[in-house]
């Protein structure tokens, strides 16, 4: 067990937003608290996405990480695959907004597009249609989009580290069933699209809960796979899971700083 520091959402009348580039707009009031985390060492075998909304997926051989071009394709087209043979869905379809994001300490944090640590308690998608049905709805043509979302489908993270461990900034992720309805606030987020215009969605915020139980994954490799749930159709299933980055005390300081990469992925279920 250690204690680390985590943002979470402040009690607030008005909805949070923000902008994927810092805005005039933008209302995310935040409060820092220090949270116990457990460390799960031998034990990180027994998880899995339908039981915890959470899953390690050992890959072996190449995964090969490229941030554009056929290598960025043949990346996406790979994870798909295993998310399909992880979950059993009859469909994978990577959302292709994939981001880097390296520790605060590295000398390229913020550089070649990469994006700040979510360092506050979130999850990226919601079980509001905006949140969720949203992005069926914008990846699917409308036809196959009508007929996916009358089955089961859900949305995934697959996050990787692609630096070796231990990782100074590692994340942290809150058990499902410690979090309580009325820690949960949606959010919008606006995001640039490729067009020039804009992406409105919403995502999950979290007020802090002292009955929330946080844990971590020590020690990740780059052929560990973290697969967790961002939301799924079917209710009886693991929603959302809640994470957040934060600085590991237990790590030593002159580790490599960390860097990793996060993809979004759609499956679909008969």
């Amino acid at each position: 067990m250690i204690e680390a520091e985590i943002a979470f959402l402040a009690p607030c009348e008005r909805r949070p937003i923000f902008h994927d580039m810092p805005s005039d707009k933008d209302f995310l009031p935040l409060k820092q608290h220090i949270v116990p985390i457990s460390a799960i060492h031998g034990e990180r075998t027994t998880f899995a996405l339908d039981r915890h909304g959470i899953e390690i997926v050992y890959r072996t051989g190449q995964l090969e990480y490229q941030p554009t071009g056929e290598g960025r394709v043949a990346y996406l087209r790979a994870l798909e695959e295993i998310v399909a043979k992880t979950t059993g869905a009859v469909k994978v379809v990577a959302l292709g907004n994939g981001v880097v994001r390296r520790s605060e300490r590295s000398v390229r944090h913020r550089h070649d597009g990469t994006t700040v640590l979510g360092r506050f308690a979130h999850c990226d998608f919601s079980p509001s249609a905006a949140g969720s049905r949203f992005w069926v709805e914008h990846l699917l043509s409308r036809g196959e989009a009508q007929q996916r979302l009358a089955r089961r489908y859900a949305i995934y993270n697959v996050w990787r580290c692609l630096t070796d461990p231990p990782q100074d900034t590692p994340l942290a992720f809150c058990e499902p069933a410690t979090v309580l309805p009325e820690d949960v606030i949606g959010c919008d987020q606006v995001i640039s699209a490729s067009n020039g215009g804009t992406i409105r969605f919403e995502l999950s915020l979290y007020h802090y809960n002292p009955v929330q139980h946080w844990f971590y994954f020590p020690n990740l490799g780059q052929d560990d796979l973290l697969v967790f749930t961002g939301y799924d159709s079917d209710p009886a299933r693991p929603q959302g899971v809640v994470h957040a980055a934060f600085t590991d005390p237990s790590c030593p300081k002159d580790v490599r700083p960390r860097e990793s990469i996060d993809e979004r992925l759609i499956a679909f279920f008969d």
